[in-house]
């Protein structure tokens, strides 16, 4: 059978989104909150922002180079960028992207997410692993709603 582009192109989806416990943050959540994260797999150019992150990295660190021939100026823009000198493996940069990109609810900010790849790493692996799975299987097929039948107009007793 032939791809029907055109079905396909009328076609409605959605990202897939998955619920992820993260029982060492319960802290964090207000009392009586689930720990849970909802996340949503990524579209591909989402998907690329997140692999380019540690290329924006070290352009930062390039540009904060340039801008400031005093040290304790390079120092204070390295602070303020979150360029401690130690940088961030490739890898972890792209994951610490993900989060921000594909969090539905809470949603994740960076330094967010840099704190959570930090001190709750293996929460922080569980959460961008689902991110990649459900990147994976691609966004959800809208189905039309069911058409409802109509109930029978009552007779008069």
């Amino acid at each position: 059978m032939a791809f029907d582009a055109g079905k396909f192109e009328r076609a409605e989806f959605k990202p897939r989104t998955q619920r992820v416990p993260v029982p060492s943050l319960a802290a964090f959540f207000g009392d009586g909150e689930d720990a849970v994260f909802e996340v949503r797999g990524l579209s591909a150019a989402e998907m690329h922002t997140a692999m380019e992150a540690k290329q924006r990295q070290a352009t930062m660190q390039t540009v904060v180079d340039a801008l400031s021939a005093s040290p304790e100026k390079v120092a204070e823009l390295r602070k303020a960028l979150g360029l401690d000198g130690n940088a961030t493996p490739g890898e972890v940069a792209k994951r610490q992207q993900m989060p921000c990109l594909g969090s539905v609810s809470p949603k994740i900010e960076e330094h967010i997410s840099a704190k959570i790849s930090e001190v709750f790493p293996v929460e922080f692996f569980t959460l961008t692993n689902t991110i990649t799975e459900l990147t994976g299987q691609g966004f959800d097929l809208v189905k039309p709603a069911a058409a409802s039948r109509k109930a029978p107009a009552s007779t008069p007793a």
